[in-house]
This record gives structure tokens, C-alpha cells and sequence, in this order.
């Protein structure tokens, strides 16, 4: 009897006094509680101790009532902080998995703006190409078109996957490259490199594109020769990404001012996405910008 009043003790510790009582203001009142559930065990056992001595032969008797009245004290308190300690337990890895998903949730959020954010001045740049490019009738309306939709396609529905294949990033990449071409003239040299086996390696969505815009902004000149070198290398699971343009001063502050946004945008990129898997070198001179960066994939 005295172990059912121990286990009726330990339940309605944790399941009921716990969530009331074991709260900022009312912690007074629930280890007055315990005390009382301690006493009325107490009492409890002295009364049935006293029952079942009329039942038993005297050597069998419980001892004298000091005993009887403080033998159930320290089970009780054994049976208290085993059950708080559990509870406790309990709360302490529930309220740290709501944490880490709190975390999660507001590292996607902010992941999703962050992705939200990626050149949206390119579709405008583009269109009016396309435009132009309509009204001489040109033969590459056809092709800019279709590579536009490729790239619109990729943009809104591929890059909402946490991952995309590297060739979808690639053929991504090579889609705005060529688009790029179309607006640029034939004295800007571009070229774009690929090293090693790109299939079945998977990456964060548009991470790359952004080290590429920079170079078509910084890097194109329409009064002297300009160069943009950009270079993909997979080495068993490491990923080498390159581009080197040549640094065009330009005195439009907004270009200046979208490429800074742009840049801080993938650099807090990699850091949420690939922590201390990354390393990016940004190299910048009066004639050079070079950008090297390695994720293990």
C-alpha cells in the first residue's frame, strides 16, 4: 500500500502539480504542496501501519510511531526528485527543440529572402534587350526568348528546392551568359570553364549567380577590351568556382549599390548554408576583381 501511495505521489507530481504550480510566482505554494503530499503520505502510512497491526502477530508489528510517522519522509523525497528531475528533463529538451526549430524556421525565412533578392534588375536589363533585339528583327529574338523562359523556369520553381543539381546551376549559368552576349559587344572576351564530373552533385539554388553578375557589371567596357574568366572545377566533392574580370570604374551609384547588396546577400548565404564547409578569397585591385570560392558539397 505505502508503494501505491509512492507511485500515486510521483504521478501527481509530474503530471499535474508540475504544470500548475512549477511556475515564476507560484513556487511557494508548490513546495508547500509537496510538503503537505509528504505529510498526508506520512499519516497515511502511520493509520495503515496501525490497521495492519491488528491483523498480524505482535513480532510483526511496525515499530513505534515516531518511526512509523518518519519512515515514508525520506522515500517521498527520493520519489520528489526523481519525478522533477524528469519533468524538468522533459521540459528542458522540449523548450530546446522549439528553440532549434524557431531557429530553423526564421534561417529559412530569412534564406528565402535572401534568395528573393537575387537580381531582379537582370529580367528588366534582359527584357529590353529582347526588345530591342525584336524591333531590328534580329534572328536571336527566337533564341532569347527561349533562353529567358529557361532562366525564368530555373528561378521560380527549380531554385525553391533547398538543392538543385549542379547541372541545372550550370545550364543556369550558361543561359545568362548567353543572354549576356547578346547585349554586350564582340571586343568583351568571355569564357566559362568547366572541370570534372558535375553530375550527381547537388547545390544550393542561385548561390553562384550572383559572383557572375558582378563580373557582367564590373567588367564590361564598351571603349576598351574586357575580359570575364569564369571557372567551375569539381574535385571529388569540393567545389572550385572562379570568376577574374576586369574592374570598369562606373559612376552609377545604383549599380554600385545592388552589387554591394547583392555580394553581402551570397556571402550570409554561404555562412547559413555551408558553416565552416566554405572558404571565399575576394581578390580586388584597380584593374582586377577575383573571386575564388570552395564548398564541400
Amino acid at each position: 500500500m505505502f508503494f501505491f501511495l509512492l507511485v500515486s505521489f510521483f504521478y501527481f507530481n509530474t503530471y499535474y502539480l508540475f504544470r500548475r504550480l512549477f511556475l515564476p510566482g507560484k513556487l511557494f505554494y508548490y513546495l508547500v504542496t509537496i510538503l503537505c503530499c509528504i505529510v498526508f503520505i506520512s499519516v497515511a502510512h502511520v493509520i495503515l501501519s496501525s490497521i495492519i497491526d491488528k491483523y498480524v502477530p505482535s513480532e510483526f508489528h511496525h515499530p513505534d510511531l515516531f518511526h512509523r510517522l518518519f519512515f515514508p519522509v525520506f522515500p517521498s523525497l527520493f520519489v520528489f526528485a526523481i519525478s522533477a528531475a524528469i519533468k524538468i528533463s522533459n521540459e528542458w529538451f522540449k523548450a530546446e527543440k522549439e528553440k532549434k526549430e524557431m531557429e530553423n524556421e526564421k534561417l529559412n525565412s530569412e534564406l528565402a529572402f535572401l534568395k528573393s533578392q537575387v537580381n531582379p534588375h537582370f529580367l528588366f536589363n534582359i527584357l529590353n534587350n529582347i526588345c530591342s533585339l525584336a524591333r531590328k528583327k534580329s534572328d536571336e529574338t527566337e533564341n532569347a526568348i527561349i533562353q529567358l523562359s529557361r532562366i525564368m523556369r530555373y528561378m521560380l520553381y527549380d531554385s525553391k528546392d533547398e538543392k538543385v543539381s549542379l547541372e541545372k546551376e550550370v545550364e543556369y549559368l550558361q543561359n545568362y551568359i548567353d543572354l549576356q552576349r547578346l547585349r554586350i559587344s564582340d571586343s568583351v572576351n568571355i569564357t566559362f570553364t568547366i572541370e570534372g564530373k558535375i553530375e550527381g552533385k547537388m547545390v544550393e539554388p542561385m548561390l553562384l549567380i550572383p559572383f557572375v553578375e558582378n563580373a557582367f557589371k564590373h567588367g564590361v567596357s564598351y571603349l576598351e577590351d574586357s575580359n570575364i574568366d569564369i571557372q567551375l572545377m569539381i574535385d571529388n566533392n569540393e567545389l572550385h568556382f572562379r570568376v577574374e574580370n576586369n574592374m570598369i570604374k562606373k559612376n552609377d551609384d545604383l549599380i554600385q549599390q545592388e552589387s554591394g547588396i547583392g555580394l553581402k546577400n551570397v556571402l550570409r548565404r554561404l555562412d547559413l548554408l555551408y558553416p565552416g564547409t566554405h572558404k571565399i578569397d575576394i581578390e580586388e585591385n584597380l584593374k582586377k576583381y577575383i573571386v575564388n570560392l570552395d564548398i564541400s558539397l
